[in-house]
Order: structure tokens, then C-alpha cells, then sequence
């Protein structure tokens, strides 16, 4: 049996519920999008896909491994950007920000570990974002975009990363339903 799920960084519910207020700012231009729901809010690290139940312990050492000497660090969310660009909004999103490489290190160590269980590496940079909603026909796109170019510079708080979680992603009719199946503590 397979399970579809994914490891994220879960976001306090303080910065949840600013995110939230501004997704109903954007919700406001009536543009076609499917925003996620402010309680699915997250920072993906990694999607894995659908996995055999039975490869969780080997993923679960992966994730282990991945964070075991990584110290806590802090992440800057702010700012609104899109996904291929303001003016050509896809996928829309809050950037994530941080000093150091911590997000860019966790990330390549999971591409590689997941890489041993069969599962194949990103042909993609990694970006840290959290995405908002995704962008389904060009209703009202005009006003989504002068939305997202006024608040292009925002700042919705400072997170502290002290884990990352494997989340299951069941999908259903009204939307995704998550729950955590594992924490793994950063060093």
C-alpha cells in the first residue's frame, strides 16, 4: 500500500494567521485561484510522492540524517513573489529567507538520501518559498497582479527552525488533508 506524502517545515500558527489575513486580501480580487488553506500552510522541504508504506523507516532515517547535525536556525518570511513572475503569475507565494545555507544544505542531504530509496533527485534549484494558491484560468489576473505588485514588500515574522516533519497529503474533494506522521529534531 502507498501513501502520498512530503517533508516540510510546519510554520507557527502566529505567522499562519498573518498569512492568512493577507490571503484574504488576494482572495478579494476574485481572481480564479486555488489558495491553500491557511492551516496547510508550510514550507515544503521535499515532495516525495506516493511511497510504499514499508519504505517510511527508510525514509525516515533519510530525514534523521539529513538534520542530525544541522543546528536550529531562523527564516524571514516576507515579501510576495510568483512563479514564473509577478507579471505572469503561476503559482503565487511568500519568499523565505535566511543567513546562512541551512534550507539549501537539509535540502540537497534529502535529494540525495531519497535518491538511495529509488526516488528521483529535483532537476530544479531549490526555492525556498511557501506557496499561497495556484493560479487556474486568467479570471480577473489583472487585479491579482496589481495585488501581488503592492505588496511585493511585506514581512508576515521571523520562524524558528528547530524541526522538520514528514507530513502525509491525503487529497480529497474540499482539498488536501495533512497530518504529521514523524518530527525529526534539528542537532
Amino acid at each position: 500500500m502507498t501513501i502520498r506524502v512530503f517533508i516540510a517545515i510546519e510554520i507557527d500558527s502566529e505567522i499562519k494567521n498573518k498569512l492568512s489575513e493577507y490571503l484574504n486580501k488576494l482572495k478579494r480580487t476574485g481572481a480564479d485561484v486555488k489558495w491553500v488553506s491557511p492551516e496547510n500552510i508550510h514550507l515544503t522541504m521535499k515532495f516525495i510522492g506516493h511511497i510504499e508504506k514499508e519504505a517510511l523507516i527508510d525514509l525516515n532515517k533519510v530525514i534523521n540524517d539529513a538534520v542530525s547535525s544541522i543546528e536550529p536556525f531562523s527564516i524571514n518570511i516576507g515579501d510576495i513573489g510568483s512563479f514564473p513572475s509577478l507579471n505572469k503569475p503561476r503559482v503565487v507565494f511568500v519568499c523565505v529567507q535566511e543567513r546562512g545555507n541551512n534550507l539549501l544544505n537539509i535540502y540537497e542531504r534529502l535529494d540525495k538520501g531519497v535518491e538511495s530509496l529509488g526516488i528521483k533527485k529535483e532537476s530544479k534549484k531549490y526555492v525556498g518559498h511557501i506557496t499561497l494558491g495556484r493560479v487556474k484560468s486568467q479570471r480577473n489576473i489583472s487585479r491579482l497582479k496589481n495585488a501581488l505588485n503592492s505588496g511585493a514588500e511585506c514581512y508576515f515574522g521571523c520562524e524558528k527552525v528547530t524541526s522538520i516533519s514528514l507530513i502525509q497529503s491525503r487529497l480529497t474533494p474540499t482539498g488536501p488533508l495533512y497530518t504529521r506522521l514523524n518530527n525529526f529534531i534539528l542537532n
